[in-house]
């Protein structure tokens, strides 16, 4: 049985690394780029999403079109 290869753009990026209170950036495909604490995540109109405190207030970045999380 030969296994399905994904392409990048229709893989989820694992966040399951991410803790509470941590800081990270994460950039999405598109290039724009994020630092803040990671706060946890929310689902909103069925899309899974973190929530990053940065200083300018709080970003909502859907998971699927994260490019990288560090």
């Amino acid at each position: 049985m030969r296994a399905q290869i994904q392409p990048r753009e229709a893989a989820t990026i694992d966040i399951n690394h991410l803790q509470i209170g941590g800081i990270y950036q994460a950039t999405t495909q598109a290039g724009h780029v994020t630092l803040g604490e990671y706060l946890g995540i929310e689902v909103a109109y069925d899309d899974r999403r973190i929530l990053l405190r940065g200083r300018a207030g709080t970003d909502s970045i859907i998971v699927d079109h994260l490019a990288s999380v560090a």
